[in-house]
């Protein structure tokens, strides 16, 4: 008798298990579906020049000119910072030495147009052709600065070289938007080297590019990086 009881209480208490095993608390589940991600993107137009790219010849003490390139953000979705640099500048004596070069002092040196020849920029935000509120001087050694930016709005023009620096997060451009970057140039009568004359310059080339990039805002490359 005392084994039948026993067997009994076992088979209770496995019972009793059981029952607890099945119980289940009230729930309810729900799905966010249709999660995705799609990058944005920058995308620097360079527009039709006007003149830029330049190509100039027979260039003379006191000539000037002005040439303009529009920078666009096209179609992007996503604002950017402009970097701008004038980089690979190359320079030649374009052709045996002439007798006034040679008379001048001048001598088979790779060039001397950058000792005479000038530069100076701007980019015109607001695209009425002058520098005015909201335009950005781009000055020698990497200077920046609003309108008026330097020297009263005056623009100092310098040699190409001076201008090698380059212009980092000059602004931030806007999806779509469009500014003009403008380069005016000279070549003076002003002689400032008195061992020499400007004979020296005759026949010489000077040549250079103009590169633009714009990231992300708040990221480094670029350009100027």
């Amino acid at each position: 008798m005392k084994r039948i009881i026993l067997s009994l209480s076992v088979i209770a208490a496995v019972a009793i298990g059981a029952v607890g095993a099945t119980r289940a608390y009230f729930s309810d589940t729900e799905t966010s579906t249709g999660n995705t991600f799609s990058a944005g993107k920058l995308d620097l137009v360079l527009g039709a020049g006007n003149p830029i790219p330049f190509s100039v010849a027979n260039l003379y003490p006191g000539q000037s000119g002005t040439g303009k390139v529009t920078l666009t953000n096209a179609t992007g979705s996503l604002n950017g910072d402009l970097d701008v640099k004038i980089a690979n500048m190359v320079q030649s004596e374009g052709g045996p030495l002439t007798d006034p070069e040679i008379k001048a002092g001048d001598y088979d040196n790779g060039g001397d147009l950058d000792l005479s020849f000038v530069i100076a920029a701007y980019l015109d935000v607001n695209r009425n052709g002058v520098f005015d509120a909201g335009d950005y001087q781009l000055a020698y050694g990497g200077q920046k600065a609003i309108y008026p930016g330097f020297w009263g709005g005056d623009f100092h023009y310098t040699s190409v070289s001076n201008m090698l620096t380059g212009w980092n997060d000059i602004m931030t451009m806007t999806a779509d938007q469009s500014v003009d970057l403008v380069v005016m140039w000279q070549l003076p009568t002003a002689w400032t080297y008195p061992a020499y004359n400007q004979n020296i310059i005759q026949t010489d080339t000077l040549g250079f590019d103009v590169l633009t990039s714009l990231e992300q805002v708040g990221g480094s490359g670029g350009v100027t990086e």
